[in-house]
């Protein structure tokens, strides 16, 4: 029957598609703006990528805009001329829409060979040896009512956290090992040029095969928050990317 050769083939390829992903060059949890862009050019130079986000879309707050205005905005536009998103100059801002913007970052990341299983819920880390190896993965619908259902793993080399403002996976090290980060997570007032600068110069390795990009750093380091300007948080993402490959070239040298 048709009915059941449609539900056979959708469960065939996606249990084919998530045991191919069980073990990764890297792990990034979040695929807002510093996720996709962190998957993109690492898929790019042949980093086996996976992105995991709980939510049933991608792109975390690029959609709304500011308060549902649906426009962001950037400094500069390189990598926006990369993923071939539509800009224009408004004074000394570039201003794309965020619904071309969003979408246009997924499909670039997915072209380039990330792979994103969205409605997936991190809930733990896989720690060895002190190092972070991996995370600890659920149903989002199961663990939104509360259902005791057992999790699996997702491994690789390295993990990204680019969870946004909860920096969640940090947030998990951190209830464990309140030593590591004194500070409480949170970022501090709006100061749209020293957090776009800030969110690049801090994104790095805040422990052992843990990294934060994106609105996660703001968090990790109390960084000012910047609203709907989008710039700080690609070129978070790229660099992210840059740093874990030279580990990864590294490694296999």
């Amino acid at each position: 029957m048709i009915e059941t050769n449609i539900s056979r083939v959708i469960i065939e390829q996606y249990v084919k598609k998530l045991t191919e992903r069980l073990d990764n060059d890297v792990v990034i949890v979040g695929a807002g703006p510093a996720g996709l862009a962190a998957g993109y050019y690492l898929a790019k130079v042949g980093a086996k990528t996976t992105v995991i986000e709980k939510k049933l879309s991608t792109g975390g707050g690029i959609w709304g805009g500011a308060a549902g205005y649906n426009v962001v905005t950037f400094e500069d536009k390189d990598i926006l001329d990369e993923i071939d998103v539509t800009t224009k100059k408004q004074g000394r801002l570039y201003v794309a829409d965020s619904i071309e913007f969003a979408t246009a970052l997924a499909y670039k990341a997915k072209k380039a060979g990330v792979e994103i299983f969205n409605l997936i819920e991190v809930e733990d880390i896989v720690l060895k040896e002190e190092t972070v190896k991996g995370v600890v993965v659920n149903s989002a619908s199961a663990l939104a009512i509360n259902l005791h259902v057992d999790p699996y793993c997702i491994c690789a080399k390295f993990v990204v956290d680019a969870t946004g403002h909860p920096a969640e996976l940090v947030g998990m090290l951190k209830r464990r090992k309140p030593q590591l980060f004194s500070r409480e997570l949170q970022e501090y007032f709006m100061n749209v040029e020293v957090s776009e600068a800030g969110v690049v110069e801090k994104t790095g390795e805040v422990f052992p095969g843990l990294y934060v990009a994106g609105m996660a750093v703001c968090d990790v380091y109390n960084l000012p928050r910047m609203g709907p300007i989008f710039g700080g948080m690609l070129k978070s993402g790229k660099k992210v990317a840059e740093l874990i490959n030279e580990k990864l070239q590294s490694s296999n040298t």
